[in-house]
């Protein structure tokens, strides 16, 4: 590729460049080149950049650690990692047999090892104890029925030294990403259940839970029971970027927000009080 579609692709998002791919079923291979390079030279565009920015501190240099995608959806954030380097991956999701294929198929067609993906139930995971040092799951406790299980499920696989990430919303997260929708999660659940029917498809299954959340301190009370560590990152997270919580809205409020955080003397109050309004970023040691 010559050096002035490199620079162009260097200020392309890989989002972008990912769904041109996902179209082409990953066929296209000068995408999935195209997006490889975008990632190394402009990852920090991606609205997945918050979390892989953990996700690499977790690795470390270790390419050949064995990553779980506990609610891996599309494959988006395993194929990133896969493009940086990461060697064994597995995403395991509820739907299909049929889907889950699919994705198989199309990790096969990008040039990656086949039969990445497997499906489950929603309740038990189909891994071996202590099968994976590192579980990643993003977006995924607002979806599940069972929190505790879905919890327990992520300690029984994790290696005795492993460690997760966990980024979920929570209850009094303002904006909700589902319905786009400002302070929906504030409503009783029955003024929220009609608001889920009118913006959503796929009704109960896919948002059943978003009724029962709850605020950040009871997941951190639950997981604390269950685990020898719980470190929140939020506030960290809210003081490197300017994206917030997959919050689209206009980038002058972004950038304004970003300065407002980073203030001398009073950003770290600010921190402290956005963070209690926006999804958590925890990282667990078994």
């Amino acid at each position: 590729m010559n050096n002035a579609k490199r620079s162009s692709l260097m200020m392309d998002n890989p989002d972008n460049i990912w769904k041109k791919i996902v179209e082409s079923e990953g066929k296209n291979k000068q995408l999935v080149d195209d997006l490889q390079f975008a990632l190394v030279e402009n990852i920090e565009s991606s609205k997945l950049f918050s979390f892989l920015k953990y996700v690499k501190q977790l690795i470390k240099d270790d390419k050949s650690i064995r990553i779980l995608d506990y609610g891996c959806g599309g494959g988006q954030l395993l194929t990133y990692l896969r493009m940086l380097g990461c060697e064994n991956l597995t995403g395991v999701d509820v739907g299909d047999a049929k889907q889950i294929n699919q994705l198989n198929i199309m990790y096969s067609n990008m040039g990656f090892e086949s039969d990445t993906f497997f499906i489950y139930d929603g309740s038990l995971l189909p891994f071996n104890n202590s099968s994976f040092d590192i579980i990643i799951s993003q977006q995924v406790l607002e979806h599940v029925h069972n929190v505790e299980k879905y919890f327990s499920e992520s300690k029984r696989v994790l290696s005795s030294k492993g460690k997760i990430l966990f980024e979920f919303p929570h209850r009094l997260v303002p904006f909700d990403t589902h319905t786009r929708m400002w302070f929906v999660h504030y409503f009783p659940s029955m003024i929220r259940n009609i608001f889920y029917d009118k913006f959503r498809e796929n009704k109960s299954q896919y948002y059943g839970n978003l009724l029962n959340l709850q605020p950040i301190w009871y997941y951190k009370r639950l997981l604390n029971t269950m685990f020898s560590s719980v470190v929140d990152l939020s506030e960290d997270r809210i003081s490197s970027f300017v994206y917030r919580d997959h919050y689209e809205g206009n980038i002058n409020i972004r950038l304004m927000v970003d300065k407002l955080v980073n203030t001398p003397f009073i950003g770290g109050a600010f921190r402290a009080i956005l963070a209690l309004f926006s999804n958590a970023t925890l990282i667990i040691k078994k």
